[in-house]
């Protein structure tokens, strides 16, 4: 089946892809993705073993005006302290969405919980409760954990149906190992009527490189384009091989220069161009 194009002049909200310290903080993202004018950051608390505490939120929103605009949370909390982690995260979380701007939560598909008590229903009474309706939750789908063949298909069915069934959006996680076999059209096509976060890795290295061992989030930048999704997409830095294991990557020229490629993707759609000529990787050296 072939999508049709209905980009007419619209655009999607670009963010920076943050994480944070195993101890929750999130170090100098805000204030790179800031310089960098980012209007926001895509944050994600799914492997940090302390979330984020609303203080620390509260500190954070005062060094600049970037916002935190959506959120991966992880799909249980279990082991120590996981009564007093839980209460943090939603503490944190109401705090975000009270002041830093928070819009979008995200947790996995109840399916992929395999401990502990699943999230999601617990994270809507929370909002509901303090009267944040405007917090969406989305169910996350990760590229990485996507079946093959038919199986793909029907695993992408099954999610978005449960979406359409509990009124909840979706946000697709292209980083990590994704699959040379995942079926990229297809899986926007099943997913793009309540696709809102796309989550995806720098197109440039640390090093000013071009990224060319990831094809999978091009191509699905691509049909995004093609079918006018005006949806987020949060871009994360890759790591250098001098980072320091436990800090998390901010942004850098290189989310920039990707931020520009995929608005360039989004123009060429949009005035149906010719693809611009090929640019050498050697540009991006000029911006380490």
């Amino acid at each position: 089946m072939s999508l049709q194009s209905n980009s007419g002049s619209k655009r999607p909200t670009i963010l920076a892809g943050a994480g944070t310290t195993p101890f929750g903080s999130l170090g100098r993202t805000l204030r790179a993705a800031e310089s960098l004018q980012f209007f926001a950051i895509d944050l994600d608390l799914r492997q940090a073993w302390l979330l984020p505490s609303a203080a620390a939120l509260g500190r954070a929103g005062d060094q600049g005006v970037v916002r935190i605009r959506s959120a991966w949370i992880p799909g249980s909390l279990t082991g120590p302290r996981h009564e007093a982690r839980t209460a943090g995260l939603w503490s944190g979380l109401v705090h975000a969405a009270t002041h830093l701007g928070l819009r979008t939560v995200i947790v996995p598909h109840r399916s992929e919980v395999t401990r502990g008590n699943w999230l999601g229903s617990e994270s809507r009474r929370v909002f509901r409760e303090a009267n944040l309706g405007m917090v969406r939750h989305a169910i996350g789908v990760r590229g990485a954990e996507i079946q093959r063949g038919h199986e793909q298909l029907r695993q992408l069915q099954m999610i978005r149906h449960t979406a359409e069934e509990w009124d909840l959006d979706l946000a697709l996680d292209l980083t990590g190992d994704v699959p040379h076999y995942l079926e990229a059209e297809a899986a926007v096509l099943r997913l793009v009527s309540r696709l809102t976060v796309v989550r995806i890795p720098s197109w440039v290295s640390a090093n000013g490189e071009l990224n060319t061992a990831d094809p999978i989030s091009r191509r699905v930048i691509s049909i995004l384009a093609d079918q006018g999704y005006t949806g987020t997409i949060s871009i994360v830095p890759m790591r250098s091989p001098w980072h320091i294991s436990w800090q998390p990557p901010a942004p850098t020229s290189s989310e920039e220069w990707t931020r520009a490629m995929i608005l360039d993707q989004y123009a060429r759609q949009r005035s149906d161009d010719a693809p611009a000529t090929y640019i050498s990787p050697e540009i991006f050296r000029e911006f380490p």
